[in-house]
């Protein structure tokens, strides 16, 4: 019998395309007014394609983080137009912000609830999702009884349940935008590995759009397909690479254009 999970899959590696998931025109963010304002984001042109992985990088401070609340709608863009084109944005942070007294189940099916998904449908669906990130047979456990590490598994299980369509309007949940701010930086190094390499598994499983901040290129040149490189405040996009094109030197050259921005920024 093939799962919902199963068919995910498949229709992911049939469907990804080049359609736009993601795109940004002219997009200035200034935070209040007269001579307190604050312009984080200015002239940002961007566009990300139906199941990309992209990377934000740049230093502490370039809006990395604001942008993310201009995709998934928390902030609105004081220039230009914002356009997401996929089912209903999801956010993984830097914490896994589990709900303490619900199980690590309970935690994923959350957004299932709140969608209206019947019980049986969002049971089942959490099952999966804390399977497809090796976490089948912990469900009934609290958060405190999780390591860190796994913590952030249920935090990306839900991320997902929540990154999928949920009132029957796509086909067994059509891939999302998952929106993801450091969630591997509070980590061990080893257990940041491990999680960025399941990352990578279940990102090519499921198909899903994910927009990944990060300041650390390392990171940033191991998980996706395009690295963008944001200045420091106000943030603009100062170059882009895809990752495909590029060698083993691309670390370096990543790294030392990013140098140039925070000194040219300092002085």
């Amino acid at each position: 019998m093939t799962t919902s999970i199963e068919s995910e899959i498949e229709h992911a590696r049939r469907g990804r395309t080049a359609h736009t998931a993601v795109e940004l025109s002219g997009v200035g963010k200034t935070f209040g007014t007269g001579t307190g304002a604050v312009t984080a984001l200015r002239g940002i042109d961007l566009r990300v394609a139906h199941g990309e992985f992209l990377c934000l990088l740049g230093a502490s401070g370039c809006g990395k983080s604001t942008l993310l609340n201009l995709l998934s709608g928390l902030e609105e863009p004081t220039t230009g137009t914002v356009s997401v084109n996929t089912a209903r944005p999801s956010f993984m942070f830097q914490e896994a912000a589990l709900m303490p007294w619900l199980t690590a189940a309970r935690n994923v099916e959350l957004p299932l609830q709140l969608a209206g998904q019947g019980r049986g449908a969002r049971r089942e669906r959490a099952r999966e999702l804390l399977e497809l990130v090796r976490l089948d047979g912990v469900g009934d456990k609290r958060p405190h009884e999780l390591s860190g590490g796994m913590r952030q598994r249920v935090s990306l299980a839900r991320a997902l349940a929540a990154a999928t369509s949920t009132d029957g309007s796509a086909q067994g949940g059509a891939p999302g935008l998952l929106l993801m701010d450091e969630p591997f930086a509070a980590l061990d190094a080893i257990t940041r590995d491990v999680l960025q390499g399941e990352l990578l598994r279940v990102w090519e499983a499921t198909g899903t759009t994910v927009v990944f901040v990060t300041h650390d290129v390392r990171e940033a040149v191991r998980l996706s397909q395009r690295v963008v490189l944001l200045s420091s405040r106000p943030g603009t996009v100062v170059r882009e690479w895809s990752v495909d094109e590029h060698g083993p030197e691309l670390h370096d050259e990543i790294t030392g254009r990013l140098r140039q921005v925070i000194t040219s920024h300092a002085a």
